[in-house]
């Protein structure tokens, strides 16, 4: 198959389209849950996900205790037996975008049996997660093919800052700039392909954001195992230097995501010192002072938005550049062998 014609790389390219229709289509089904959640005598809670869904937990999380008075956890769906508590009330939201994934079903259901608040989102209507949450928010990315999650991952991420924005009270201008902005970076893309052809042979790539670009670093790493076969790993800026750091020679990649000048100015202490180790670096972000004195000529950078919702344009140039990694490797990024788009077991009871 040739470059681009890819599902993977197909639906990349429709998640600025899908966010739109999200927007446009979810308002009602956004507001409701908000009112729930302002509502609710409990002000604590978990998001549960697996996998990329987990990565739009996160991120949630971070828009959630930042904004609003309500206090979540995020935690992956199979951990949720063991961290929820023994006595209490709480909020349950759950994110899969089939709307069937085990885990975060047998959570919700755990969460029914206990007469908690439960909240699904979804891609799917009709789904189980429909079914049994209280509330949902189903998602317009329409069907995904590939394995490899993308547009449906966008729309996870629109729909928490929607929900947040709709909690909190604010509007959504910049989302619709940050739409845009990931518009541009796909129009890019022949400079994400040039970035990516220096992964064909690597072995590990770093990814380090902060603040609402750390879920994100994680899912590019997710992206480059699951799609070009790359042991890579996501951390906070600062944390890499808590050991990760360790593992850094000349030229290994190390990828910095950002969402803004102010993080970038954040993250500076740590970039001296990696810099010392002369990584292979590149950044994804907005324009930003500073930048070009450790990644001239490796640099992603776009305009016309900042802060929480500059997640798209992050991920956009993430999701493309794990995409032409991987075919500039030979592999097929729809069908990694060893995953299957749904992860569901015989036996729903642990």
């Amino acid at each position: 198959m040739k470059v681009e014609e890819h599902y993977m790389f197909k639906e990349a390219v429709e998640g600025p389209s899908a966010v739109r229709r999200t927007l446009s289509e979810c308002r009602g089904e956004v507001e409701a849950v908000a009112d729930a959640l302002r509502r609710v005598e409990v002000r604590r809670g978990f998001i549960v996900g697996s996998g990329t869904s987990f990565h739009a937990s996160l991120y949630l999380q971070y828009l959630i205790n930042k904004y609003t008075d309500l206090h979540f956890t995020a935690v992956p769906a199979s951990e949720f037996k063991s961290w929820k508590p023994v006595k209490g009330r709480y909020v349950v939201i759950g994110f899969s975008q089939s709307g069937e994934s085990s885990d975060v079903i047998e959570a919700v259901k755990e969460a029914k049996a206990a007469g908690v608040l439960t909240i699904g989102i979804t891609n799917t209507p009709g789904s189980t997660l429909t079914k049994l949450a209280d509330y949902s928010v189903v998602t317009r990315a329409g069907e995904e093919k590939a394995v490899t999650a993308t547009k449906t991952f966008d729309v996870q991420l629109a729909a928490s800052l929607m929900i947040v924005r709709a909690v909190a009270g604010g509007g959504l201008d910049d989302l619709m700039e940050a739409v845009k902005a990931a518009e541009r970076v796909i129009e890019a893309r022949d400079r994400l392909r040039e970035l990516a052809s220096g992964l064909k042979s690597s072995e590990s790539v770093y990814v380090l954001g902060r603040g609402a670009t750390y879920p994100i670093a994680l899912e590019f790493a997710l992206k480059l195992k699951e799609a070009a076969m790359i042991h890579a790993e996501g951390f906070a800026v600062r944390e890499f230097l808590h050991g990760p750091v360790q593992l850094v020679d000349e030229g290994t990649p190390v990828y910095l995501l950002l969402g803004s000048g102010e993080a970038f100015k954040e993250s500076e202490v740590a970039l001296k010192k990696i810099q010392g180790y002369k990584p292979a670096w590149v950044y994804v972000g907005p324009r930003a002072e500073g930048v070009e004195a450790y990644f001239k000529g490796s640099e992603v950078v776009f305009e016309g938005v900042e802060g929480d919702a500059a997640v798209l344009p992050v991920v956009k140039a993430a999701q493309l550049i794990a995409y032409y990694a991987s075919v500039a490797r030979g592999l097929n990024p729809d069908k990694p062998t060893k995953l299957t788009k749904v992860v569901k077991y015989e036996s729903q009871t642990g």
